[in-house]
């Protein structure tokens, strides 16, 4: 953060006796929605509550408990024991003692993380449908020419069981890595419940999953927070695959080529092109980006699938990485200089990455070559990609 709050000697103490009152109401009210929450509290009922809790809090002040709420309640979801661990590096940088974490805690305790369940158009934001999606691969038997090499692409699908319906697809050289899969269930996930014109955001995954081959973490981890039943998935065929290849017999085509007709083809069949969608959504972004814009800053959940590439921090809180500069708009990121974090970059646009340490979120940090002044970003160093990048 700008502003270490444990650096100010003379900021106001945080509880006084107008406060106390609702404080203690609060904390008797999560007292039973929590289960952790008895065990690190103090006295809360009874004679002496009122000292026990003035003592609990004694060394908390405004600008901490401002501090925390900042950034507990952001859209990152950071986690109570994250939020302590900041916390606790801004103490030890001025020389003071950090907050125990019951404290921190606590203190998250009081406040509640806005959610929106409804989007501006009236439907619900995030909610499960009764569907089977089934994501799978197939070798393609088309000649792809790329470069000076030809080779037999692997056709990454994810599809509704029921209609068959293409919901993404991906080309790849050899096996899908966890990571492809990973990106074509986001894709599948995000962009055909997209509104554009303005920017509208929903989230209908399925209520059941089936995947080829072994399950991911990433995969699990995402099905597991939305409750997604999965199951593997032997290896089946695509019809659709197959009568799009009988049409290209004799044919060899360039990546780029391949996947123009591969997504015609789902226009055709399905009426809804994946790589299409994906490029109207990046030419109506256009020159000028914002966080705001990127699917994962409203479902949190997505950013598990993303691929992950452990870098360095430097004195200065910079993270260099694919020949770019990213720098967090808190300032949390020095306080973990010389140290190793976890990037995960948005798949919306190169110009901002998701930090985790220790498997939890830090941070989002924008490249400072893409970023403008009044906080908005460039998406791409071009206008859009083109299709098939």
């Amino acid at each position: 953060m700008r502003n270490n709050p444990f650096s100010l000697d003379d900021a106001p103490h945080w509880l006084d006796k107008e406060k106390m009152t609702l404080v203690r109401k609060h904390l008797l009210k999560n007292e039973n929605q929590d289960l952790l929450l008895p065990w690190q509290l103090p006295k809360l009922k009874g004679r002496g509550s009122r000292k026990a809790i003035a003592a609990f809090f004694s060394e908390v002040t405004s600008p901490l408990v401002e501090t925390v709420d900042i950034l507990y309640t952001s859209q990152l979801l950071r986690s109570e024991k994250m939020v302590a661990e900041i916390l606790r590096r801004m103490a030890c940088a001025v020389g003071r003692r950090p907050l125990p974490l019951e404290v921190v805690q606590s203190i998250c305790a009081l406040f509640v993380r806005q959610s929106a369940d409804l989007a501006p158009d009236g439907e619900k934001v995030f909610e499960l449908q009764e569907a089977t999606w089934q994501l799978s691969w197939h070798q393609s038997f088309i000649p792809i020419h790329y470069g000076a090499e030809t080779w037999l692409p692997i056709v990454l699908l994810v599809t509704d069981k029921e209609t068959g319906k293409v919901l993404s697809f991906r080309c790849t050289s050899s096996l899908p890595t966890s990571e492809e899969l990973g990106l074509a269930l986001y894709d599948a996930l995000v962009y055909p419940q997209m509104v554009q014109a303005p920017l509208i955001m929903h989230l209908r995954p399925p209520t059941s999953l089936q995947v080829q081959g072994s399950l991911t973490p990433e995969i699990a981890q995402v099905a597991q927070e939305w409750s997604i039943d999965v199951t593997t998935l032997k290896r089946t065929k695509s019809p659709f695959l197959r009568q799009l290849e009988a049409e290209l017999t004799d044919r060899a085509l360039d990546l780029v080529h391949y996947l123009r007709i591969f997504d015609r083809a789902c226009e055709r069949t399905f009426g809804y092109a994946p790589f299409l969608q994906k490029q109207r959504f990046a030419r109506w972004v256009g020159w000028y980006g914002h966080q705001v814009f990127d699917p994962a800053w409203h479902f949190a959940g997505l950013r598990s699938l993303l691929p992950s590439s452990p870098v360095g921090v430097s004195e200065d809180g910079i993270l260099e990485w694919r020949g770019w500069h990213y720098r967090d708009m808190e300032d949390i990121l020095p306080y973990w200089a010389h140290e190793m974090v976890t990037v995960r970059p948005s798949s919306w646009t190169e110009a901002m990455v998701w930090v985790y340490w220790n498997n939890s979120i830090l941070c989002n940090a924008i490249a400072d070559e893409l970023r403008a002044s009044n906080g908005s970003y460039r998406p791409y160093w071009f206008p859009y990609p083109q299709l098939g990048e």
